[in-house]
């Protein structure tokens, strides 16, 4: 059983009722803000998490997330492969140690925020375990919908916590990836723009400090 101190810095979304109770790190949440608000694609993300009881827990906190290499739309569903299971596990490795995959994200344009049958049989075949959860954000909303795998079926949660600690191992991952993926940006107007927006800045300033040494020479 996990001994873990209920955080008190919280903010509270939307309606706490039943159990279990889902605190998800500050970091994880605007991680989730950024992968959904980068492109026009699918986007996905592990989620590493903690229970202190996994029969009956009365809390899940979300710690940390690993993005999805890859996720694909097929049909009605999405699609994880094999390939994004082990970059996801050897991920997990290097930023978060021996942690616990306790479900995923998705954020897809243009698709409802809403789960279906063959969402609910992608996430029993990969999340099996009683209480794992699946996120989905509404990007016209800009909200996030949790779900809890209990019952037998993906129950919608009401309402969660974003708690607020120092999460070291979440932040690292975070500006790794982002460097990650303004790498893989480069070939996009936006990427172009930003860094002919960076050479003249840098242009322009070098100009000035070159400026001031002529008239340093000069005096």
């Amino acid at each position: 059983k996990m001994e873990r101190e209920i955080p008190r810095n919280v903010r509270q979304i939307g309606n706490i009722s039943g159990g279990p109770k889902i605190y998800v790190e500050d970091y994880v949440d605007t991680f989730f803000g950024q992968i959904s608000d980068q492109t026009e694609e699918i986007r996905g993300a592990f989620l590493i998490g903690e229970m202190e009881d996994k029969e009956h827990p009365d809390y899940i906190y979300i710690t940390g997330a690993i993005q999805m290499y890859e996720l694909k739309r097929d049909g009605n569903t999405f699609q994880i492969t094999e390939e994004t299971w082990k970059n996801a596990y050897e991920d997990c490795k290097r930023y978060f140690g021996n942690a616990t995959i306790v479900g995923w994200f998705v954020s897809a344009p243009g698709i409802p925020a809403e789960i279906n049958d063959e969402v609910i049989r992608t996430h029993e075949n990969a999340f099996p375990n009683t209480y794992s959860i699946f996120v989905m954000r509404d990007l016209r909303e800009k909200e996030d919908y949790f779900y809890v795998n209990k019952f037998n079926d993906l129950m919608k949660v009401s309402g969660y916590y974003i708690y607020y600690e120092k999460n070291p191992a979440m932040q690292n991952y975070m500006i790794e990836i982002r460097q990650e993926n303004q790498g893989m940006c480069e070939g996009t107007p936006g990427f172009q723009n930003r860094l002919y927006e960076k050479k003249t800045d840098h242009h322009i300033r070098r100009e000035a400090v070159s400026g001031k040494s002529k008239n340093r020479n000069m005096k």
